[in-house]
């Protein structure tokens, strides 16, 4: 067996015995306690869980964790030492390091060698350019952070493959998720959590299918929710399904209630946790919805969006410290998903740092997939302008921008933040009279530029944006209460009592 070298943050999640080993966060848990360990025990223990089994020599471990540096036994000595006192006290002797004289160490549980169930590759999924993790190594966790203890076999490893891509989210993965999730259920017609998985795929499917397909997949979804829930009325996956998906636009107070109400059915489930939370973002309540976010990533850290939706937040609150270090973060995981490299971009651009946004543009290799050069030429002009203060090259970025608006929803929102920003309010509620009410020109139904297969529909406007920090002086002008009246937000706040942060 060749022993690559082991990088915690692309391990999965795996089981042994009653311990539950998350690599990425360097956690040994058991029984709800957690339990950190040094980066190079949680090397060697996945080193030796993923030799099946079998006796992994000393040279090995050099390999896998130390790099193949030379270094001697001592330092061998002393990591066994330390994983065989978490296996005894933390994990509370799940599990133990078996040494074989003058051949090596293996891992032991019960007195038998530890084989993992599944034969899914225990180094993760390499996807797309970006690591996703695949949850749940030896089914103790699922789809949305339940048990699911009668999956087996092939439809658990089907599984645990569209958990790993459904959470990096992107069009292609989450075609993925559901393709091998439809396979499940053929396999395990009676799970509820392979069915609720399902609806929930399909409902994140629906900004990536061209608009024609909504109404087919609205109800592949709905069906399989329905059947999860008939046999699991607690299901987490099917209670976000029936949820999400939804128009958003105008919808805010009726989303919230459903998502409040599921919440107390399945208090921890990450994606109900980040669905409240980011309607609560779309009505100013930022401050309401932090928690939420937080949650959502304590049940489920490896979930791109969660981690975009928490360093949003953080940064419109004013917690600017908190927002770099979870960029950094996240930035590390997925330098090139084109959500996290976005808002790594536009965090620096916009908080004094244009020179390194625009370093991010020039760094070709670097560049997120599946975004046309166009584009990213456009979203340089941004630095560029903002870097040299030269109104002509503000103007022009003005004027650039404006027209990509027409392209789609998501241009239309980058041209009002950018033209808030510079102090073009004329320009900006211009945009947002046409993004919201087709006023002087009106947006396709394409989110973004053809080749990256997003969709918008009418009911998928968001409203989130106009409570950003870069907008603050533009929320002072006289326009912005016309704006949230007509929009219907005056409305939600008057029915639910609150007020936005910004009026707070």
């Amino acid at each position: 067996m060749e022993y690559s070298p082991i990088i915690l943050a692309h391990e999965p999640i795996f089981s042994i015995g009653r311990a539950e080993v998350h690599p990425a966060t360097r956690e040994l848990r058991l029984d709800g306690k957690s339990t950190i360990l040094e980066p190079r025990v949680m090397q060697v223990l996945v080193a030796l869980y993923r030799a099946d089994g079998a006796v992994v020599s000393k040279d090995d471990l050099v390999a896998a964790c130390w790099n193949g540096r030379v270094v001697g036994d001592d330092a061998i000595n002393r990591v066994i030492g330390r994983l065989r006192h978490n296996a005894e006290h933390d994990a509370q002797a799940a599990f133990r390091i078996e040494t074989i004289t003058r051949v090596g160490y293996r891992l032991v549980e019960n007195g038998t060698a530890v084989r993992p169930e599944s034969s899914i590759d225990r180094r993760g999924l390499m996807i797309g350019g970006a690591v996703v993790v695949a949850a749940a190594g030896a089914g103790l966790l699922g789809w949305g952070g339940f048990t699911r203890p009668h999956l087996t076999g092939e439809a658990k490893s089907l599984m645990d493959q569209a958990h790993a891509a459904f959470l990096e989210g992107t069009a292609d993965q989450n075609s993925n998720a559901v393709a091998k999730l439809r396979a499940a259920s053929q396999l395990a017609p009676n799970s509820a959590e392979v069915w609720g998985a399902l609806a929930w795929a399909y409902k994140a499917q629906l900004q990536q299918i061209p608009p024609e397909q909504r109404q087919l997949t609205i109800a592949r979804a709905d069906a399989a929710a329905a059947r999860a829930l008939a046999i699991d009325p607690d299901n987490g996956d099917a209670l976000a399904a029936r949820v999400w998906g939804r128009p958003i636009f105008g919808n805010w107070l009726s989303i919230e209630r459903d998502a409040r109400e599921a919440l107390k059915r399945a208090p921890d489930h990450w994606g109900l946790n980040k669905t409240l939370g980011f309607v609560l973002t779309q009505v100013g309540r930022l401050r309401d919805a932090m928690p939420y976010f937080d949650q959502a990533m304590r049940a489920e850290p490896m979930a791109v969006y969660s981690h975009m939706f928490r360093i949003g937040t953080l940064w419109d609150l004013g917690r600017l410290d908190e927002a770099e270090q979870a960029i950094d973060t996240a930035f590390r995981l997925w330098p090139r998903h084109f959500g996290i490299w976005f808002s790594r971009y536009y965090f620096l651009l916009f908080n004094g740092r244009p020179q390194e946004a625009l370093a991010m543009i020039q760094d070709v290799s670097s560049r997120p997939v599946g975004i046309p050069v166009w584009n990213l030429e456009m979203t340089g002009m941004e630095a560029e302008a903002i870097l040299s203060g030269d109104p002509a090259k503000i103007d022009a970025t003005v004027t650039k921008m404006g027209e990509s608006a027409r392209i789609g929803t998501g241009f239309a929102e980058n041209a009002a933040i950018f033209d808030g920003f510079v102090g073009r309010f004329d320009e900006a509620f211009a945009v947002l009279d046409g993004y919201y009410f087709d006023r002087g020109f009106s947006i396709g139904g394409q989110r973004w530029s053809k080749e990256q297969g997003y969709y918008s529909a009418r009911g998928d406007r968001h409203t989130y944006f106009l409570f950003h920090r870069q907008l603050d002086r533009l929320r002072r002008d006289p326009r912005f209460a016309r704006l949230t009246r007509e929009a219907g937000l005056d409305d939600y706040w008057r029915k639910t009592g609150s007020r936005p942060d910004y009026l707070a």
